[in-house]
């Protein structure tokens, strides 16, 4: 059996309705049968060891043992989740961070992921593929919380990629081939879920 992480905090930023996704929640969207939500949590139970669920929706989701979290600071986007989950983290060394729009998350790329963390000197690791940075697929350490709070408090900029430069972050490089990009592949639109449910049924 596969080890599973203790010291890391798996959390799934779920976010709220989709204003792209006509005000639908993309994480009962279904693929193969199953919800975004019910594959990316069975993925990362495999994973680790404890997980929680970032959402301003608790109430829509199932009633399953996954606590759910709203933001402590609402409409500034994945970095209130990060806060949130940081904030929630408190027995952990770290958080996992995956959106549930991400149908195709491999675990042997996660778990390569957590590794290089395990054994990296920084605050946070994001994988890089090609040109494109990850930052939703990237490892957060505790030890950033109150730089981060500070940073939420004082600026008008909540990009996660402006807070990388505040903090030592490193980056962990994938090979750009298909395989991976699949990984982190998301739903942004229903256009993006129709094509992607047409290639599967092709």
């Amino acid at each position: 059996m596969k080890e599973r992480y203790k010291n890391i905090y798996g959390v799934v930023l779920a976010g709220g309705k989709s204003s792209r996704y006509k005000g639908k929640n993309k994480a009962f969207l279904k693929i193969e049968g199953e919800t975004f939500y019910d594959k990316t949590i069975l993925l990362l139970e495999s994973i680790f060891e404890e997980l929680i669920v970032i959402t301003n929706n608790p109430e829509d989701f199932p009633k399953d043992k996954i606590p759910k979290c709203k933001d402590l600071i609402k409409n500034i986007g994945p970095l209130g989740g990060i806060q949130t989950a940081l904030t929630n983290a408190k027995n952990f060394d770290a958080i996992f961070i995956v959106a549930v729009d991400m149908p195709f998350l491999n675990e042997a790329i996660i778990r390569e992921i957590v590794k290089a963390f395990n054994k990296q000197d920084c605050d946070i690791l994001i994988p890089i593929i090609g040109k494109n940075i990850e930052p939703l697929s990237g490892i957060y350490s505790i030890n950033i919380l109150e730089q981060l709070n500070e940073y939420i408090n004082t600026t008008s900029i909540f990009s996660i990629r402006s807070f990388f430069s505040k903090v030592n972050t490193k980056y962990f490089e994938l090979e750009a081939n298909d395989s991976n990009k699949k990984n982190f592949y998301n739903i942004n639109s229903k256009s993006d879920y129709d094509t992607l449910i047409l290639d599967i049924d092709l």
